[in-house]
């Protein structure tokens, strides 16, 4: 079950489709830790951190970066890393978290050694 808020974020996240993928109307994930980085977003964005709709443009911004610099066959592409790096620039220019402390957090909810972002 999806609060109001979550429906917005979706939305807003696809610009007014939902394109998201789904099973039985339920959002679906590949892997638990895209869940949680998906969840992590709404939730900051919720909380008034920073609007679904800014999110949105970076991402865009970062998929298309990711494009222009990996063909098309590249098979490293990962939407929910490019989520990552994202969320964790937007934590770290609203100094939402100090850096040691998001690394410390992806290292522990994403099971890896270090965050996305470049040091």
């Amino acid at each position: 079950m999806y609060t109001n808020f979550e429906e917005y974020a979706v939305s807003s996240l696809t610009g007014g489709c939902s394109n998201l993928p789904k099973v039985n109307g339920k959002l679906n994930f590949e892997s638990e830790w895209s869940q949680k980085a998906f969840a992590i977003a709404i939730e900051l964005s919720r909380q008034g951190y920073f609007e679904m709709e800014e999110f949105r443009q970076m991402m865009i911004k970062s998929i298309r970066k990711w494009e222009n610099e990996h063909g098309l066959d590249d098979e490293s592409w990962s939407y929910y890393s490019i989520w990552i790096a994202v969320l964790e620039s937007l934590i770290y220019g609203r100094k939402i978290l100090e850096k040691s402390d998001v690394t410390q957090l992806v290292a522990e909810t994403f099971h890896c050694k270090n965050s996305s972002m470049p040091t």
